[in-house]
């Protein structure tokens, strides 16, 4: 007869558990100064705020983090710090003056499709990963406007910004994917 009942303990590799925690350090120290955008960004009215948290952690992980360990490295343009189903902006320009960013996109029938609508709120957030800060628009600015003109606020003058943009309705319930634009 052969016994079944004796359980073999597993080594465990310890730099396979580091990996893991340091990959999950990057992710956090990464998307905790966009947390209050992540929660609407990827929230929905039966979402609760850790499966929204969650969502982006996943995205995070399993796209931003590159790398093997220890030489891990985030690539920001694979980052989202919103996921939906309005349309996004076709972007013509984006300029950083000092510290204005100038942007500037078209709005045709055809880029309006699916829940998508003339008055949908524009977001820019400019992220200073290095810094830890980030920061969005103030004043509304909508699909149809077709430009935005923005200052940055004094935390993020002479820094280098990475720049996401996304849209949300008029009821904040529905939002864009975000899209990346650059490092300026």
């Amino acid at each position: 007869m052969l016994v079944i009942s004796e359980f073999k303990k597993q080594v465990k590799d310890p730099t396979r558990r580091e990996a893991a925690q340091e990959r999950f350090r990057l992710a956090r120290r990464f998307l905790n100064p966009l947390y209050p955008l992540i929660l609407k960004g990827y929230g929905h009215s039966k979402c609760t705020v850790q499966a929204a948290f969650g969502r982006a952690m996943s995205h995070t992980l399993n796209n931003v983090i590159q790398g093997e360990y220890p030489n891990f490295e985030i690539v920001p343009a694979l980052a989202k710090i919103s996921n939906g189903m309005l349309s996004t902006l076709e972007v013509n320009t984006c300029i950083r003056a000092s510290n204005t960013i100038q942007l500037s996109w078209n709005v045709t029938e055809s880029t309006i499709k699916d829940y998508s609508q003339w008055d949908d709120q524009v977001i820019l957030c400019a992220y200073d990963i290095i810094g830890e800060q980030a920061a969005i628009n103030e004043q509304q600015v909508l699909r149809r406007d077709v430009h935005m003109t923005i200052e940055l606020p004094s935390i993020l003058h002479a820094r280098p910004v990475h720049l996401y943009l996304f849209l949300h309705d008029r009821d904040e319930n529905l939002y864009s994917r975000s899209q990346y634009l650059g490092l300026f």
